[in-house]
């Protein structure tokens, strides 16, 4: 694509790590490591689930380079990104205003229950509430998560109402109840169902492939942490 001078760009997040070449131009694009400056003719690698925004200082010439098979626009851009032709457009269920809307929930969720990041990511990797999966349970993948750090995400379809994963076994953490990913618009719910167990149910039939993810608040309501939010303190 070519970018006009003092134009802000925003890419889609994409599925698989590939090359962005500027082959022409300067541009300001946000790195892992903040904003950089990047001067034709200059290629990087992006990683996977990776959003880019750029501003062109100058006229720029950006280009990315992804493999596939497919010769169908709508079907590549399926199969590179976490979007559809439409959801680019900015549709209704566009991916990256999501992604936007989940990543600011969830500091709502932290404001409402007095927590922080570093409370929560110690009490979800706590050495002593860990348990590994059951054999022979593996429906879910972690993989990097355009959401956050790691995520899960379907290995097959589910059905809304079928059970996902156990998220919790004898009182004890599982991998699923771990890495599960907040959202606004969560696809599962966690259930008690007796014995110190909880389960990950599906509320909406679940693609293979799709991340699976939970509102924190209706974990905490179950999961028998005894943390409530501020409000019902006061």
């Amino acid at each position: 694509m070519t970018v006009p001078a003092g134009v802000v760009v925003t890419g889609a997040v994409h599925r698989h790590e590939h090359l962005c070449t500027v082959s022409k131009g300067r541009i300001a694009v946000s790195t892992d490591e903040g904003m950089r400056e990047i001067s034709a003719p200059c290629t990087i690698v992006s990683k996977a689930g990776t959003k880019r925004v750029g501003y062109a200082i100058e006229e720029t010439v950006w280009t990315t380079y992804h493999v596939t098979n497919e010769t169908d626009v709508d079907k590549i851009i399926e199969e590179i990104t976490e979007s559809t032709n439409a959801e680019l457009l900015g549709g209704a269920e566009n991916v990256q205003l999501r992604i936007a809307a989940d990543r600011e929930d969830y500091t709502r969720f932290l404001q409402e229950y007095g927590l922080t990041q570093d409370v929560v990511t110690r009490l979800v990797e706590n050495p002593a509430d860990q348990v590994a999966t059951p054999k022979g349970v593996a429906d879910l993948e972690l993989r990097e998560s355009p959401v956050h750090g790691a995520g899960l995400f379907a290995t097959r379809s589910h059905e809304q109402g079928e059970i996902v994963a156990p998220v919790r076994l004898s009182n004890m953490r599982t991998p699923a109840g771990r890495y599960m990913n907040h959202s606004a618009k969560p696809n599962v719910a966690f259930r008690d169902v007796g014995n110190g167990d909880l389960v990950a149910e599906a509320l909406v039939a679940i693609k293979a492939g799709e991340e699976v993810s939970v509102d924190y608040r209706q974990a905490m309501a179950v999961n028998g942490s005894g943390i409530k939010p501020i409000k019902e303190h006061s």
